[in-house]
């Protein structure tokens, strides 16, 4: 027979399993919709340099792109908010195709998930594997997903911690663009 004490510590301890539990279901499939605006060094700085070779065997350099928007997305096959997200970016790739780019680098993941991750989700854009996290050290990413939008000219201009969508790229675009033309 389990005595009054015994029984109090079990039921407090299944409780605070039972929040536990729904506090990482919460973090795990969290819908973050609107990403947050966040604060990083690299606003304003050169983009890091962004070589290697993408899923398809072709070389990449971001350097190519210098002319143009880039859409930095750093993201994980097991992440729920990822998986949410590449729609969108699926969009701002279409709207910007004559003037942008999304390039995709997955983040504490495999290679093969994130083949799997594309082939079944699509995305024709390039996709890098970052051996051994240099660009996510770089970039100073914390968990997936994140996102930098790299303006012509190769400077940083935005970052985001968690999912986004094409319209609030979109807002930063047509922003800055406002911007330039104003002067």
């Amino acid at each position: 027979m389990i005595d009054r004490h015994t029984w109090a510590v079990r039921l407090v301890s299944a409780g605070i399993g039972a929040i536990l539990l729904v506090f990482v279901v919460l973090l795990a499939t969290r819908e973050t919709g609107g990403g947050t605006a966040s604060r990083s060094p690299l606003i304003g700085e050169l983009v890091p340099a962004v070589t290697g070779e993408r899923l398809n065997g072709a070389s990449f350099d971001v350097d190519d792109f210098a002319a143009g928007w880039v859409l930095v997305n750093f993201f994980a096959s097991w992440c729920v908010p990822c998986e949410r997200e590449h729609p969108e970016l699926a969009e701002w790739q279409r709207r910007h195709k004559e003037n942008g780019v999304v390039i995709s680098i997955p983040f504490g993941d495999t290679e093969e998930g994130a083949r799997e991750f594309f082939e079944k989700h699509g995305g024709g854009w390039p996709v890098l594997m970052d051996q051994e996290a240099a660009w996510a050290v770089a970039f100073g990413v914390l968990r997936p997903p994140e996102s930098f939008l790299v303006g012509p000219g190769g400077i940083v201009v935005a970052k985001w911690q968690g999912q986004i969508t094409a319209d609030e790229v979109d807002r930063v675009v047509d922003d800055l663009e406002r911007k330039v033309v104003d002067r």
